[in-house]
């Protein structure tokens, strides 16, 4: 929103999907990219990025992940706004429609309006669920920053100087606490992983 003109003079302007990446990539001890790629549904801008957040992008993961965990609880989820019907009859909402006076939601606000309160209605704070890594993990103290830099499967692909950077700082921008983050879960995930192997063994064809 800082150049309210942007996507007016340059509609085909994708930086800001895969932020921070040439930073990340050059975080790995062997640097990886991939170009992005959006699939062209329609020629309106914000339709086109949304169908591609949808079918592509955004959903397919969520949705992948929120299966795995509901099935190893035997919970049979369920998302009801991922209906046919429904979506069909929100694609032939004209775009002018989906904003109204600087809000997004538009319609799904003013759906409900008078059922949730008007503050919660009203409110233009997006407020999103990412974990407050620097709340949970105290990288002040010496003992948990040895623990976090000691010998692990995770260095082989992450540069250990780049998570100690990371865990020197007070506070960190949302795409290198995500990035931090993600690190540390793999970090713990690998090493599980490597200490409930089992050991391998020699077969004897003879």
């Amino acid at each position: 929103m800082a150049d309210p003109d942007l996507f007016r003079e340059a509609p085909e302007f994708r930086d800001h999907i895969y932020l921070n990446s040439d930073q990340f990539s050059a975080s790995l001890t062997q640097p990886w990219s991939e170009p992005f790629f959006e699939a062209r549904y329609s020629d309106d801008n914000l339709r086109n990025r949304m169908l591609n957040e949808l079918f592509h992008e955004a959903v397919p993961p969520i949705l992948h992940e929120d299966d795995l965990n509901s099935m190893y609880f035997s919970i049979e989820n369920r998302s009801p706004f991922l209906d046919r019907g429904l979506f069909e009859t929100v694609a032939r909402i004209p775009t002018r429609h989906l904003m109204r006076n600087g809000y997004a939601k538009a319609l799904l606000r003013e759906a409900v309006r008078g059922i949730a309160p008007d503050a919660v209605v009203d409110c233009r704070r997006k407020v999103g669920f990412n974990a407050p890594l620097l709340d949970l993990l105290d990288n002040g103290d010496a003992e948990v920053r040895d623990e976090l830099l000691a010998e692990s499967p995770i260095y082989d692909i992450v540069q250990r100087d780049t998570v100690a950077r990371y865990l020197e700082q007070s506070e960190l921008p949302n795409s290198e606490s995500k990035f931090l983050f993600n690190v540390l879960n793999a970090k713990m995930f690998l090493e599980t992983q490597a200490s409930s192997e089992p050991p391998l063994t020699r077969v004897n064809n003879d």
